[in-house]
């Protein structure tokens, strides 16, 4: 059986564009939160949220042939140049390979959605592409157009673990022969009223707009008051090792383990944390000592910071607190399904760099909350596996373990 590798990152995040520039910014525990006004006609909000700058995408890659795409279907398509960029591959070489697109959008496209419901509204017309552009299919579809992939082309929507979950499928097509390449991820641009205020109401997100904008993402700090919401991408390629070394691609690291659970209300959340956290140690067949760092869902949100770390506790006992645990959510927000793929490709390059990524905005610790989160300063570490949570609304959770590819297996 052959092996499932990464080797092409493409991160667009609140913090940085491109895998050197998403790095350096974790790496200095740089956030790009901010306070995002919205206006309808007379009214006037004012959130905390995180908008990725127009003029990283429009002004870099030409969009002139789609037009009428979403923000969203936008971000997704740039991670996806990055990733292929980054792994050197021109668009002709992809289409000649065995290659498939899977990404995963957290739901329908909120922002197309509420313009269009507000010119119907006020109109009575509808938009003749709005439902396509609307469709959470409509990135992997775009993809799939641009580079002439006639492979499977699919799109998960699974709430915030829409991304982990596409990723463990390009992996398993990987496996089962079906392809050769995979670009797989996601993406969200939810910031809306309607959307951020739904979020509001439900209590996972902060709604006091008074907070400082780039301390209020705080997982596991005690004060949190939930997840927010940002925008963002990241799209990584998952290649066939035996194609990668054939074309003596650089690998960062190797997909070992996955698992998905189901949480059918709140209250079981912390055991499907710790069913998902279990099943990706034993496909990778690991004992939960091998592990070295955590990557964890972690928005912020009281309950599930807590039941969590309970479940990690449940998975690794005595061992939790000797294990480095982070949330890089302290510095991008939550882009909903963009998290666990941006937090993929944090771990691929955690990996690499042989260094940790800070929790930021950590200064009160949680009774609840008592592991070592590398808090508000990153350090030097020997990472060689890396354990990534993704949890959405609606009970799914997944968890991914990644591995350092060893010198000689290149």
């Amino acid at each position: 059986m052959t092996e499932a590798v990464i080797t092409g990152l493409g991160p667009v995040a609140l913090n940085g564009l491109g895998k050197d520039r998403f790095w350096e910014a974790l790496r200095n525990g740089k956030a790009g939160i901010c306070p995002v006004v919205h206006s309808q006609g007379d009214r006037h909000s004012r959130e905390i949220a995180g908008r990725i700058p127009r003029s990283w995408i429009l002004e870099r890659d030409s969009y002139s042939h789609f037009n009428g795409a979403s923000w969203r279907t936008k971000l997704i398509v740039a991670a996806a140049r990055l990733a292929l960029q980054d792994a050197g591959l021109t668009q002709t070489e992809y289409s000649s390979c065995r290659a498939s697109v899977i990404m995963g959008a957290s739901n329908i496209d909120m922002e197309v959605t509420e313009r269009e419901l507000a010119v119907y509204m006020e109109s009575g017309a509808a938009c003749p592409t709005g439902i396509a552009s609307a469709s959470p299919h409509a990135a992997a579809s775009e993809i799939a157009r641009e580079l002439n992939c006639s492979g499977t082309v699919l799109t998960f929507t699974v709430a915030c673990s829409s991304g982990l979950v596409s990723i463990i499928a390009a992996v398993e097509s990987i496996l089962r022969g079906e392809s050769d390449l995979v670009l797989a991820g996601g993406g969200d641009a939810s910031v809306t009223p309607f959307f951020v205020n739904s979020l509001c109401a439900t209590g996972v997100h902060p709604s006091n707009s008074g907070n400082g904008s780039a301390m209020a993402s705080k997982p596991f700090d005690a004060q949190r008051e939930g997840g927010v919401l940002t925008e963002g991408a990241g799209v990584v390629l998952v290649e066939s090792l035996e194609h990668a070394r054939q074309r003596g691609a650089h690998i960062y690291a190797r997909v070992t383990g996955w698992g998905i659970a189901n949480a059918t209300s709140p209250k079981l959340l912390r055991e499907a944390f710790a069913s998902a956290m279990e099943q990706s140690l034993a496909r990778a067949g690991l004992s939960p000592g091998m592990i070295d760092y955590v990557s964890a869902h972690a928005p912020g949100i009281q309950l599930s910071d807590r039941l969590e770390v309970q479940a990690i506790k449940d998975v690794f006992g005595v061992q939790a607190y000797n294990l480095a645990v982070g949330s890089i959510k302290s510095m991008i927000g939550n882009p909903m399904a963009a998290s666990g793929p941006l937090q993929v490709i944090a771990a691929a390059q955690s990996i690499e760099h042989g260094y940790l990524p800070p929790t930021t905005n950590y200064q009160h610790p949680d009774p609840h909350c008592d592991l070592d989160f590398v808090p508000n300063l990153g350090r030097v570490a020997r990472i060689r596996k890396v354990m990534v949570n993704s949890s959405g609304i609606g009970g799914c959770i997944a968890s991914l373990i990644v591995t350092k590819v060893n010198p000689g297996s290149r």
